[in-house]
């Protein structure tokens, strides 16, 4: 019987000492709290040196990137309004007379924004009789004429109900296309493409014939 009354009591005792030590930690951890010095302002780190928790979400998962609104007025410029290189707006701005023929109609889209020359070649060509040389500004620029010429010259055609062949040469380089329009073409060439094949002096050069001494 007093072997029992000893496993009580000792049960008791264990019982009452795991109370004493919660207790006592509570209060250590309760004394600690109270000794922490309050956040000073200049142990806060400036607000450009914080991390953002929208670029940063693996060290906030609760944190609800929806939730935030974006203030963007310090990159975007309501007023800003985009600057259209000159060659485009005078495009945007010709005027092509209805009753144009389809060669008028390529010389007054090409020649609203770039150099042209137009060359009759007739009489000692077979395959055409006028070409229209167009230098533009850059290849960005070559392409976006060339383009505008495919849709007046498509639209042109609409307009009157009839078909005519296009053949575009080139849409993948970068210095020169050619426009196929059967009586005459349309080449369209970088400076640097236009100075260094110089179209206009090989087909306006004239070929003498070869003397006889030269013979």
């Amino acid at each position: 019987m007093s072997r029992t009354n000893d496993t009580i009591l000792d049960k008791e005792r264990r019982r009452q000492q795991a109370q004493d030590d919660i207790h006592e930690e509570l209060t250590e951890h309760s004394r600690k709290e109270e000794d922490v010095a309050p956040i000073k302002e200049e142990d806060v780190a400036p607000v450009n040196e914080r991390l953002d928790p929208t670029t940063m979400p693996d060290l906030y998962p609760d944190f609800d990137a929806d939730t935030v609104e974006t203030d963007d007025s310090w990159y975007v410029d309501p007023a800003f309004t985009p600057q259209i290189p000159l060659w485009q707006r005078r495009m945007q701005e010709q005027v092509v007379p209805h009753d144009a023929t389809l060669f008028d109609l390529c010389r007054v889209v090409v020649e609203s924004s770039a150099k042209v020359d137009v060359l009759d070649v007739g009489d000692r060509c077979d395959w055409t009789s006028r070409m229209i040389v167009v230098e533009t500004k850059s290849s960005r620029h070559m392409h976006a004429l060339t383009e505008d010429l495919l849709k007046a010259i498509k639209e042109r055609n609409r307009a009157k109900g009839i078909e005519v062949t296009i053949n575009v040469d080139g849409r993948e380089s970068d210095d020169w296309v050619v426009v196929d329009l059967g009586s005459f073409v349309v080449h369209l060439m970088t400076p640097e493409a236009h100075q260094t094949y110089d179209l206009v002096k090989l087909w306006t050069t004239t070929i003498r014939a070869p003397t006889e001494e030269q013979e």
